[in-house]
């Protein structure tokens, strides 16, 4: 039995919709494209004015200007000032950090020698102004995250073993 190819009725098949595919930009590395990475379009002047604002706030901060002075310059809040600061400060090389930590002891010391005659001729707030000076020198030299040592170490550990504590 042989069929008859002129009795047989095709079925009409709807063709498949296709995709709509977006134009790429045209600032898409074709390179990064072709091995399969998501296309994005390059930020690149975005990144340049946060760097450089991020750039000018650290400058600032270097040369003396508060954080709350640059942040009403740069329109942003003070605390995105200080973490901005902050993480500069982290990504310095430790050499540069020595020479702005050197810096900042000097600063220090220039205004500790007229605070401290003044707090020894019995001003109040001299004496204040004093103690933050020291507080923020021992913070900067790491004097207030120094471990305790020697014999109070050796004699907390002896203390321990003999009563056993």
């Amino acid at each position: 039995m042989s069929a008859d190819t002129s009795t047989i009725a095709y079925l009409e098949t709807p063709a498949l919709p296709t995709p709509h595919v977006p134009a790429l930009p045209q600032d898409v590395d074709l390179a990064e494209y072709a091995l399969g990475d998501t296309p994005r379009p390059r930020r690149t002047t975005k990144r340049i004015q946060r760097a450089s604002r991020r750039a000018e706030a650290f400058a600032l901060r270097r040369n003396g200007v508060s954080t709350a002075a640059i942040a009403q310059h740069l329109g942003v809040h003070p605390r995105t000032v200080s973490t901005w600061i902050r993480d500069a400060i982290q990504a310095i090389p430790a050499e540069e950090a020595d020479a702005i930590r050197t810096l900042e002891l000097e600063r220090l010391d220039a205004i500790m020698a007229p605070q401290m005659r003044l707090a020894l001729a019995g001003d109040g707030f001299a004496v204040d102004r004093v103690l933050r000076i020291m507080e923020r020198r021992a913070r900067l030299l790491g004097l207030d995250s120094a471990k305790p040592g020697g014999f109070e170490q050796v004699g907390a550990l002896l203390d321990r073993l003999v009563l056993g504590e």
